[in-house]
């Protein structure tokens, strides 16, 4: 077992996005991230879920590049905070482990901070979910901390990751298209060591 299997304390998400300005936030970004800048140059317009949307502003600046966009997060709070009216994101309150969207609803997928705070349990459901609401030759774009961060204390914050510990979660369902070493773009100094993947679901006959 891996320290990124061990089960970690997080806060109740909907109590920390009431207590605390967005701004403030280890992973508040107010521009898109830079490794998604590099990506959409080269994407079809389609749907983008961004997934675990917190601030909201990952969505908004993809929708800004022209892309119809959803936000979900399981906090209430972090989704009225999000919500602009003029974002023209569809703001929703949803959970990745029992969603609720229908089957094949998304073209793109950006995970920039979901997948690293769940246990070794919760990575299965996640994925089947992933591979469910995913149209047919979907993408997902995720970040996750990386192992090879270690101003970060291994057991505080999200999960770290060596990267072949995710390509063998996605392998098998996944074409791995990418996958490189990065930081995690916020209001933390130095910016934290991240990883980042580019994986398109396999269509499996």
């Amino acid at each position: 077992m891996t320290l990124s299997d061990n089960k970690k304390e997080f806060p109740d998400w909907d109590v920390y996005y009431k207590q605390n300005k967005v701004e403030t936030m280890p992973w508040y970004e107010k521009n898109l991230d830079l490794d998604m800048v590099d990506e959409i140059r080269f994407l079809e317009k389609g749907i983008f879920l961004d997934l675990g949307t917190g601030p909201g502003t990952q969505a908004i600046e993809l929708a800004k590049n022209g892309f119809k966009v959803t936000g979900s997060d399981v906090s209430s709070s972090a989704i009225e905070k999000a919500k602009i009216p003029t974002s023209n994101v569809n703001f929703v309150i949803d959970n990745i482990l029992n969603s609720k969207f229908e089957s094949e609803s998304f073209d793109y997928i950006l995970d920039r901070g979901c997948f690293h705070v769940l246990s070794s349990d919760e990575r299965i459901t996640y994925l089947n979910q992933i591979k469910r609401i995913l149209k047919k030759n979907g993408i997902i774009f995720l970040k996750c901390m990386s192992k090879n961060e270690k101003n970060m204390p291994d057991d505080k914050g999200p999960h770290k990751f060596y990267k072949e510990e995710i390509i063998n979660y996605f392998k098998n369902d996944f074409d791995i298209k990418k996958s490189k070493d990065t930081v995690y773009y916020g209001t933390l100094n130095p910016l934290p060591k991240a990883l980042f993947f580019v994986m398109k679901k396999l269509v499996k006959l």
